[in-house]
């Protein structure tokens, strides 16, 4: 016979287990899309992401936010399905920025910077002769503390100029930061284990109800929202598939989007495992571990593309 010591304890610390994964998928989603915008921002150029992927995805998000307030949820729950949707509305605004207003400027800036080259190459043939040894000069002395700056550590570098770090530095290092803050936080936040677990229904950072009713509404919302984040990859994967390439994508992104996925759904799973709680769940868990498979496809597209990355960038900064 169980002491009942022991399943108070064992409820305890399946309790705290979901708080931290909780608390570290939290951290994720609120990163989540830092690294794409960043590596957008770095190439001035957002052909690697599929425009199909971020607006489904947005649709998403946007269930998610009725789900929310159709079930009076508390207003931090609100805020962070309101932070969701602003972040992806700034995902979609830079694809717009720079497939349709940068790269007309590009083009425009190219083209009379070419035309410049041209006249002076004429009227000063000579003179770009005579200096050219002493321009080749200066730029030798320069390139040593280029370099020096460009593999040094600073979060700047990292961002601009990838390639000169470790796989360490521009991954691994950054999951540890967020886990670090996802485990923090729940220390901070929650200090003793829960009696019961928490009671919104439609939450994507806290498990639903206890109990084994649960709105229809939020239901429905839920299951759509699983149902476009099942979607929203797609576009993606096929976009890779017809570009031979994942340049312009940011592997810390879906890294990221694996990571809260697997801790948010251990976070239901850890808290209850009954079968009626599962099904009550089953839109929640559909929409994370569903996701996961298909950020595995992605992830085997990163490998089997990574040669061809040279190639595009070279195509990108001609």
């Amino acid at each position: 016979m169980v002491h009942p010591n022991n399943l108070h304890n064992n409820s305890q610390l399946r309790a705290q287990i979901s708080g931290v994964m909780g608390s570290t998928s939290l951290a994720c989603w609120i990163v989540l899309l830092m690294p794409q915008l960043i590596e957008q921002w770095r190439l001035k150029s957002a052909e690697g992401i599929a425009i199909g992927f971020i607006t489904i995805w947005f649709c998403g998000d946007l269930f998610n936010l009725v789900g929310a307030i159709w079930a009076h949820l508390l207003p931090e729950v609100v805020f962070l399905a309101v932070w969701f949707c602003v972040a992806d509305a700034l995902m979609i605004a830079s694809y717009v920025y720079y497939t349709r207003f940068y790269k007309k400027k590009k083009h425009h800036h190219h083209h009379y910077h070419h035309h410049q080259q041209d006249h002076h190459a004429v009227e000063g043939h000579a003179e770009h002769e005579h200096e050219h040894g002493q321009g080749e000069r200066e730029y030798i002395d320069e390139s040593a503390p280029l370099l020096h700056r460009r593999r040094s550590s600073t979060l700047t570098d990292i961002a601009l100029e990838p390639q000169y770090h470790s796989i360490f530095v521009k991954y691994i290092l950054p999951i540890i930061f967020v886990v670090g803050c996802g485990i923090a936080g729940f220390l901070l936040s929650s200090p003793e284990p829960q009696p019961q677990p928490p009671s919104d229904p439609s939450n994507p950072i806290d498990p639903p109800p206890q109990d084994d009713i649960i709105a229809l509404g939020p239901q429905i919302m839920g299951y759509c929202s699983a149902l476009l984040y099942l979607g929203a990859r797609i576009p993606q994967i096929i976009q890779n598939y017809q570009r031979k390439s994942v340049y312009g994508l940011s592997l810390l992104f879906f890294l990221f989007s694996t990571l809260g996925n697997l801790t948010y759904a251990g976070q239901i799973i850890f808290y209850r495992s009954d079968w009626n709680y599962i099904v009550l769940n089953m839109s929640w868990l559909l929409g994370s571990l569903g996701t996961i498979v298909e950020d595995v496809v992605i992830f085997a597209q990163f490998y089997i593309y990574k040669d061809n990355n040279d190639s595009i960038e070279d195509e990108e900064r001609a």
